[in-house]
């Protein structure tokens, strides 16, 4: 069977609204409008919908994996999504075993290292979708096409780029004007 491509996707500020302190049960997801939407689409068109996410409420106690594990479920039954990769850690917060610095917390790739292996993934096909730099370089450093969201804080982190990436990325309003960006060039 061929690789499929992919969609990488930050989850907080890129698929539901960010809050202030970390998304602790499903009755705070307050979905993106037109989100879901997007990534039924981008799944029907062919795409393995991915979430990366850097979890650092992990390394600070603020967050078990199993009310982790309960959101991620939750939010499989409303989007086709295929899987989740998380960085649980923090390169100075926290306690050990996740206060450490690792090359799993964006803009380290290694999330995108491991989804491309273990789902067969065609990275060479595949874009990254988020509201931080840090996202974006998570999916440049292999190869991936980025878009930045506005939403999350994507409007601020627009600001702080560089002439030069911005010269490798492409700018959206939210995660359906991406998928209608992804779409349009396939």
């Amino acid at each position: 069977m061929a690789a499929r491509p992919a969609i990488f996707l930050d989850r907080d500020g890129t698929l539901h609204r960010e809050l202030e302190s970390p998304l602790r049960g499903i009755d705070q997801i307050e979905w993106i409008p037109r989100a879901l939407e997007a990534l039924h689409d981008l799944a029907r068109a062919g795409f393995e919908l991915v979430v990366v996410t850097n979890q650092s409420a992990m390394a600070r106690g603020e967050l078990e994996w199993a009310e982790l594990e309960r959101i991620h479920e939750h939010m499989r039954s409303k989007a086709p999504i295929a899987a989740f990769y998380v960085c649980p850690h923090h390169p100075e917060n926290g306690a050990p075993p996740y206060r450490r610095a690792c090359q799993c917390r964006k803009p380290g790739s290694l999330l995108l290292s491991f989804a491309a292996r273990d789902l067969g993934l065609d990275l060479g096909r595949s874009w990254i979708v988020g509201d931080a730099r840090r996202d974006l370089q998570a999916g440049l450093a292999l190869g991936v096409r980025a878009l930045l969201v506005a939403t999350g804080k994507g409007q601020r982190e627009r600001a702080a780029l560089s002439p030069e990436m911005l010269k490798s990325v492409g700018l959206c309003a939210d995660l359906r004007a991406a998928a209608d960006t992804i779409l349009a060039q396939r």
